[in-house]
């Protein structure tokens, strides 16, 4: 199907395969339509149908929960088009970036799939062409018998690679979590579409890095970790990690997480919170070069933000809500500038 935007100044016209979202086929064509999280649930995909009929898919989706349906307003990442259509994005259409990456869709099999806790489990999925990724950057999966696309970061980096690692955590009710835990998904095949988000590493811009993750959120930040420690970049550059779970048993990487500190042990902190059960002995002894502390890791990570921020960049990971609640004191309290903080939000 065609499918026309309108804007002010100018018009983009791209193709829509059978069955794809309307998001998707913009973004793969080239188009820099608006986004977030690219799964319907923060509504910054919005455009209003000027022509054309349009399956809308996910009817309760919350990104839609202010449109107005006299108006024809829909999320492009829920709709596919039945004819040919016309759209207007009431968002600003910003350029691609030099370095932005165009995503596609892949179709890859499932390898590697291991508990890590009770209710997190890692596996990768290998593709049948290396493809290239920021480090930071998120893909979103769809398995058979569940309708729509979930997004997840990928942990590992390379400068190119055919094989993409993911963390789920499970959620109750969620239903790729419920999937991908209820049996071994060895050798299924699942879709995947991107490189998405622009909560992204460059080891060319020469910044220290503060970075603040919730539970699975660390997914993305043990990629730009990987990253950075591949060009040596801890070398001469700060990397501080705050990372949150829930107790001790919930701990989930700490090998990885002691090797990276151990090649850069005088410019690399990682501080380890625990919101409902306070460390161990052992861990307060810091035996493994990690600090561990009893809190939310928003409010411990806090009073060492430096004001200003400068030389810093500043990545937000993990839940809506813990993103929300550190934003705000970032920007208004440390007077981190916008340009300065980096986050992709997605639930």
């Amino acid at each position: 199907m065609l499918i026309e935007i309108e804007k002010k100044s100018q018009t983009y016209r791209f193709e829509a395969a059978e069955g794809e979202k309307i998001l998707y086929a913009g973004l793969r064509a080239g188009v820099p339509l608006p986004f977030e999280c690219a799964t319907g649930t923060c509504g910054s995909c919005k455009a209003r149908v000027n022509e054309g009929d349009i399956n809308e898919g996910w009817l309760e989706a919350p990104g839609k929960e202010n449109f107005k349906a006299a108006k024809r307003e829909i999320l492009m990442c829920q709709c596919v088009a039945q004819t040919n259509c016309n759209l207007t994005v009431p968002s600003k259409i910003k350029a691609f970036r030099e370095d932005d990456l165009i995503p596609d869709h892949h179709l890859g099999t499932i390898t590697q799939y291991e508990k890590l806790t009770k209710d997190v489990l890692r596996f990768e999925v290998k593709l049948p062409e290396e493809i290239t990724f920021h480090a930071g950057q998120f893909f979103v999966l769809q398995v058979p018998g569940v309708e729509g696309f979930r997004a997840y970061s990928m942990v590992n980096y390379a400068p190119s690679s055919n094989k993409l690692e993911f963390i789920i955590k499970q959620f109750p009710g969620g239903k790729l979590s419920d999937w991908v835990f209820e049996s071994d998904r060895s050798n299924d095949e699942i879709e995947v579409f991107g490189p998405l988000g622009r909560a992204t590493f460059h080891p060319d811009e020469s910044m220290d890095l503060f970075m603040i993750a919730g539970g699975s959120g660390i997914a993305g930040l043990m990629s730009i970790l990987e990253h950075g420690s591949q060009v040596n970049h801890f070398k001469n550059h700060r990397a501080s990690l705050y990372f949150g779970v829930r107790t001790p048993q919930d701990m989930f990487f700490a090998d990885r997480l002691q090797a990276i500190k151990a090649k850069f042990p005088n410019n690399i902190s990682i501080n380890i919170a625990f919101s409902i059960e306070p460390p161990t002995e052992e861990q307060l002894a810091g035996a493994d070069g990690i600090n561990y502390s009893f809190g939310m890791v928003h409010e411990i990570a806090l009073p060492a933000v430096e004001e200003g921020g400068e030389g810093t960049i500043h990545y937000l990971a993990g839940p809506a809500p813990m993103v929300d609640a550190l934003i705000r004191p970032l920007v208004l309290d440390s007077k981190i500038p916008a340009d300065g903080i980096r986050y992709d939000k997605f639930n």
